[in-house]
């Protein structure tokens, strides 16, 4: 059963462009360099990540969006609790954030 992981990020506003792709980047990046535990092989099943281009003027100061998918719950755990590389963008870039938001769900699953 899928997890789909959606992350939206605000950057502090002091945070220049080239720091905001920074960041992007190495979040973006997280697909090849998140590696399985067991298989030893990158565990991410797809990712999709870009600035947002909305219309709406809802975005609350949201300004980046990564959607990613894992093949089950375990191997969303795993890179949400114990993954290294994970871990260590999530220490190199919160300095930057003003606030992250964090939405997971399994398709279909409505209740």
């Amino acid at each position: 059963m899928q997890v789909t992981h959606i992350v939206l990020l605000q950057f502090k506003p002091e945070v220049t462009a080239e720091v905001q792709e920074n960041v992007a980047s190495q979040v973006k990046a997280l697909r090849g360099n998140c590696i399985h535990p067991v298989t030893g092989k990158p565990y991410i099943a797809s990712m999709k990540a870009g600035a947002d281009v909305s219309i709406e003027s809802l975005q609350n100061g949201i300004s980046h969006a990564f959607v990613s998918v894992f093949e089950n719950t375990e191997d969303r755990d795993y890179f949400v609790h114990k993954d290294p590389a994970h871990i260590g963008v999530v220490q190199n870039v919160e300095e930057h954030l003003a606030k992250v938001q964090v939405v997971d769900f399994i398709d279909g699953k409505l209740i």
